[in-house]
């Protein structure tokens, strides 16, 4: 993978995206950012996507679902390879303005990710102090 200059148009392989990986590497750490990095540059087709977008929603399920980290990596890389990334990015892409680009595109990957196993996809416990206060619980919302 090369960086270019934000003024150039990047070509397969290559991102402008710098600010977004040095955030990536400041908040969880250089080996969870080489990870990243290493999804998006050495899989089959997904080169070209290498963006502020793609660079967090797959750090964002990487980190949600740390049991696809802890199996083998080779795995990993398979099912990213035969992941449609590029379809999946124009679809997402169809709601901006309205839902998170990095969100909606975890989802559809987690998504995918859960289709091509067997087994549940594993998550990782939510910080209590970080989840926000909601007026209606779930089961009160399926209620009404």
């Amino acid at each position: 993978m090369r960086i270019v200059g934000a003024h150039l148009y990047p070509l397969p392989g290559e991102t402008r995206a710098v600010g977004t990986i040095r955030r990536i590497i400041d908040r969880h750490g250089v080996e969870h950012a080489r990870l990243v990095l290493c999804i998006l540059a050495e899989g089959r087709g997904n080169n070209a996507l290498i963006d502020e977008t793609s660079l967090w929603a797959i750090s964002d399920l990487l980190r949600a679902c740390p049991d696809l980290v802890e199996g083998k990596t080779s795995d990993l890389l398979e099912m990213f390879d035969a992941l449609p990334l590029g379809p999946m990015m124009a679809t997402v892409n169809e709601l901006r303005g309205v839902v998170h680009q990095r969100h909606a595109l975890a989802g559809m990957i987690y998504l995918y990710a859960r289709q091509l196993r067997s087994a549940p996809i594993v998550f990782k416990p939510a910080d209590r102090g970080k989840m926000r206060k909601v007026k209606i619980s779930e089961g009160e919302k399926r209620a009404a």
